[in-house]
């Protein structure tokens, strides 16, 4: 089957696995700003208040690797339901606060567990790895960016809402529209997937701990892991730090501003080329190049010039890499694990990727406290995505699955 009637015959997962994700955990990245302030007004909450509830987000690393233990048992459809169902429940239960801080904090705990682990790519991106092979890339960089563009698109009638009929009304109307485009995403999983409508494979109901196992002795799974933690040091500080860096380097505020949004730009456009390279030359190739990026950005920042002329490139290798990632580990591991144990490896490696996001926020705090400012993080996070991306190429020397 050549590439683009590969594309056109799978249209349908294609969809479900992007606007699952879109109707699911992803949307609270988008939202929540949108949300906070009126929280804080009406209930009296403070930022810390707010900051403190923020650390359950570190459930997630539990929550994906046992969702993926799921789905590879009982496949997407059944998995990705129960997302679907508790996602618009959730949204109503915030919309009907009363004002006691533990409130939100059971919700969003239920968010992030519950809704998170069963809405997330580890999920959906298993209907893709089930039915695409050479289409694989550019099917999950599609997949990827549906979220964003929803959001994007959805976000100026949301805040509308909430600005001339309350943030009741606006968790509301989250509600129905999550429940509607969930229900379209489940309706769109293809009725002949193997794995969205009967057990995937029914001897993993049977040895609970067995393919974890299996998954952390591969030497795949090790290269992957500490590559993926060493290139992934810096990624609170691109996130929520990186105009701070800027400003402190002398940049002026109007182009630390263009700065970051041509970082959220570069973000898209990393996840739809690395997702073509993937389709055309050696995963290795290409995961080795894409992460070795951050490298470069990083160590062009740590010089502390205010060039525009360097700045801005730095800032799109940056960008280019943070949207890369999400395709190079679903590919990698498409390309290096069954598909029987699919989405446990890749719950398992996202579970690790927290992991590595919290080792590096640790990181960057302590050297802020050392030496004042960011340059010591940069020298270290950029040396050690250098090192990360080298581990990608070694890859070269296990055997792909397929």
């Amino acid at each position: 089957m050549s590439y683009f009637r590969e594309l056109r015959v799978n249209w349908r997962c294609i969809v479900a696995s992007g606007l699952g994700q879109a109707a699911g955990y992803s949307v609270v990245n988008y939202v929540n700003n949108l949300f906070t302030p009126h929280l804080i007004e009406d209930f009296g909450w403070t930022r810390g208040d707010i900051a403190n509830v923020g650390v359950l987000l570190f459930l997630g690393i539990l929550a994906q690797p046992i969702a993926g233990r799921l789905t590879d048992a009982f496949g997407v459809r059944r998995v990705a339901l129960v997302g679907v169902i508790c996602a618009p429940v959730v949204w109503l239960a915030l919309g009907g606060m009363t004002g006691g801080l533990w409130q939100l904090a059971v919700l969003v705990t239920i968010q992030v567990v519950l809704i998170g682990g069963t809405t997330s790519a580890t999920i959906y991106s298993r209907l893709i790895a089930q039915d695409l092979d050479q289409a694989r890339g550019i099917a999950l960089a599609i997949a990827a960016v549906t979220p964003p563009a929803v959001a994007a698109a959805s976000i100026p009638l949301l805040s509308s809402i909430i600005e001339n009929h309350g943030w009741r009304a606006g968790y509301m109307a989250l509600a129905a529209g999550t429940a509607v485009a969930g229900l379209i995403a489940i309706s769109m999983i293809p009725r002949q997937a193997p794995a969205s409508d009967s057990v995937a494979d029914s001897s993993l109901a049977k040895r609970p701990l067995s393919h974890y196992v299996d998954i952390v002795k591969r030497p795949a799974f090790q290269l992957i892991m500490a590559g993926m933690l060493l290139c992934n040091l810096s990624f609170t500080l691109q996130t929520a730090q990186l105009k701070v860096v800027l400003l402190d380097h002398g940049v002026d505020a109007a182009t630390g501003t263009f700065a970051v949004s041509l970082f959220a730009f570069s973000v898209i456009a990393g996840r739809l080329l690395c997702g073509i390279a993937l389709d055309r030359f050696p995963a290795w190739l290409v995961s080795g190049i894409a992460m070795g990026l951050p490298g470069i950005g990083l160590g062009v920042l740590a010089t502390g010039t205010a060039d525009p002329m360097l700045v801005m490139p730095a800032i799109l290798m940056l960008g280019f890499a943070l949207g890369a990632e999400g395709d190079v580990l679903a590919y990698l591991v498409m390309r290096y694990f069954p598909l029987a144990i699919f989405s446990t490896a890749l719950g398992t490696l996202l579970g690790g990727l927290a992991m590595a996001i919290a080792l590096g926020s640790a990181l960057l705090s302590l050297t802020l406290e050392l030496s004042g400012g960011f340059t010591l993080f940069l020298v270290i996070s950029s040396a050690a995505a250098f090192l990360g991306a080298t581990l990608f190429f070694f890859l070269r020397r296990i055997r792909t699955e397929d």
